[in-house]
């Protein structure tokens, strides 16, 4: 009993270190990639307690790997908009102006019955009320209304890097965000976040010297 109790102290302090080292999100919240990591940390962690025949060290070595690896991974998406999307996915629009878009809610293996009840705990009454629903990584649902603001910005460079993707997406190319940031007086090395939204609008925010 002893050695379960120690066993139990030691695991538990040790998987906290490594949750908090990986971030602080709530289950619901959580990626794909970050969910498996916790589910696999969590199960290794409860083997030496279940079975005390298993030495703790071999338990303890998977978790600091899988823990480190994550932050590693987490590291290297944020700087490479390629990378994240690669391992994140990216944001779907299930409706997009106004338009439900059917296609996307059968590649989602999404019913309208799932959309319609995600909307309601939302507090929104009628499918026309909603200007874009956007499926997030994390596979929740948010929902922009027509009474809020038409506009909805799309991310241009993050953290120095363009997103050539969302640039093309957006109709632009690297000449335009080249003569914007020159606009604004800002160097691409220079600039944390850049949106812009439906209105042409442009958003800069520069990097913490």
């Amino acid at each position: 009993m002893t050695s379960i109790f120690i066993r139990t102290i030691i695991i538990y302090v040790v998987l906290n270190i490594m949750l908090k080292i990986m971030g602080k999100r709530q289950i619901g919240e959580l990626e794909v990639n970050e969910l498996v990591s916790t589910l696999l940390i969590s199960e290794i962690g409860a083997l030496p307690i279940s079975d005390t025949d298993i030495p703790l060290l071999p338990s303890v070595i998977p978790i600091l790997f899988i823990a480190s690896a994550e932050v590693i991974i987490s590291v290297i998406k944020n700087k490479s908009p390629i990378i994240k999307r690669a391992v994140e996915g990216e944001p779907t629009y299930i409706i997009y102006k106004g338009r439900l878009r059917q296609h996307t809610l059968a590649e989602n293996r999404i019913s309208i019955n799932e959309l319609l009840t995600e909307m309601r705990t939302q507090g929104i009454g009628n499918l026309e009320d909603i200007r874009y629903a956007i499926l997030e990584q994390n596979g929740k649902l948010s929902f922009l209304l027509e009474s809020d603001s038409p506009n909805i910005s799309k991310t241009l460079v993050i953290d120095t890097k363009p997103d050539l993707e969302n640039l093309k997406e957006s109709g632009l190319n690297m000449e335009w965000l080249n003569k914007k940031l020159t606009e604004h007086k800002v160097k691409l090395s220079d600039v944390f976040l850049m949106t812009v939204n439906e209105a042409g609008e442009v958003s800069i925010i520069k990097k913490e010297k």
